[in-house]
């Protein structure tokens, strides 16, 4: 919007009246209110020149740019440029209570659908035409359990073997004729040929020489004999007592 004073110089500006010596005072009353109401519609004009001015200015500015788009429209139907990019119009989330219109895309339900004409019906009905679903996939239920409730879809293993439900609550699995067989389990291959020997690998260092008994601890009491190796470590205590008692019976049923 122009300033509100604009333009209003374009316009000629009222001359006031000078006074006469030969007027009444009513007579210079009447031209002095006279002057203030014409300078009011002077300025009234102007402003109202300075509106119209920039409704014109808009007015030529959109005119040009409907002919560049004409100009460019020409061009592309000449082949002078090549067409611009089709776009796909924008996919918004439906919502109840809302009137969509025709051509509009919406995502309801996992899938994408597109109003035929203004409706606020949910989609799925006639207002609506379906441009892709969600699709169902298979659901790995590991190894077959006979007390399980399984779905349409589901994958068990069995014996090596997969199976998928063809219809929800399947009778035993794979005897029903409820379920079909993925994968079957391979069978055991032939033994390969044997490769070839490998290098012959370093030779260790030597170890060192096991410790032996340099002599023992008798315990006369205990009947017992422990060894005392090289090493300086004990050895594993010798239980003799059994051995003498055994020894002393023979004897005696021998002298006997």
């Amino acid at each position: 919007m122009p300033p509100r004073d604009a333009n209003i110089a374009e316009l000629p500006k009222p001359q006031a009246s000078q006074p006469d010596d030969n007027t009444t005072g009513w007579d210079r009353w009447l031209r002095g209110h006279l002057d203030i109401e014409f300078s009011k519609l002077h300025r009234a004009l102007g402003q109202l020149l300075a509106e119209e001015r920039h409704k014109f200015s808009v007015k030529a500015s959109a005119l040009d740019l409907k002919l560049a788009k004409l100009s460019g429209a020409v061009d592309v139907l000449r082949g002078a440029q090549p067409p611009p990019p089709a776009k796909f119009p924008g996919v918004k989330t439906w919502q109840e209570d809302t009137v969509h219109h025709e051509g509009d895309i919406v995502a309801f339900a996992g899938g994408i659908y597109q109003a035929q004409r203004d409706t606020a019906r949910a989609p799925g009905t006639r207002d609506w035409t379906c441009l892709a679903v969600a699709g169902a996939g298979f659901t790995v239920r590991g190894t077959y359990d006979g007390n399980e409730a399984y779905k349409h879809l589901d994958v068990v293993m069995m014996n090596g073997s997969s199976f998928v439900a063809l219809k929800d609550n399947p009778g035993p699995c794979p005897d029903s004729g409820d379920w079909h067989l993925l994968a079957s389990r391979g069978s055991r291959g032939h033994r390969g040929a044997e490769g070839a020997r490998g290098l012959m690998g370093l030779r260790g260092e030597r170890g060192a020489a096991a410790p032996t008994i340099q002599s023992w601890l008798i315990d006369r009491a205990r009947y017992t004999a422990t060894p005392m190796m090289s090493d300086g470590s004990i050895g594993s205590t010798l239980e003799l007592r059994a051995l003498f008692e055994q020894f002393f019976s023979e004897t005696s049923n021998s002298k006997g």
